[in-house]
């Protein structure tokens, strides 16, 4: 069973919906859900080596100006 690690809203910058996003973990995996209030959501599960990749890549955007 997966544990959550952190919930939090945002506002959308592209529609100004407001989002959500969910990140749940267990032994060997990461789930991550993206929800906008108007528009569903998606929830992609993937292992622990893929979540630091895609933590990688979240970091080098945020640092570029």
């Amino acid at each position: 069973m997966m544990k959550e690690a952190t919930t939090f809203s945002f506002q959308d910058a592209e529609s100004s919906d407001e989002a959500i996003a969910i990140v749940r973990y267990d032994e060997s995996n990461v789930a991550l859900c993206l929800s906008l209030k108007s528009n569903g959501d998606i929830e992609v599960v993937m292992n622990k080596a893929d979540a630091n990749k895609l933590i990688e890549a979240l970091t080098r955007a945020v640092s570029q100006e």
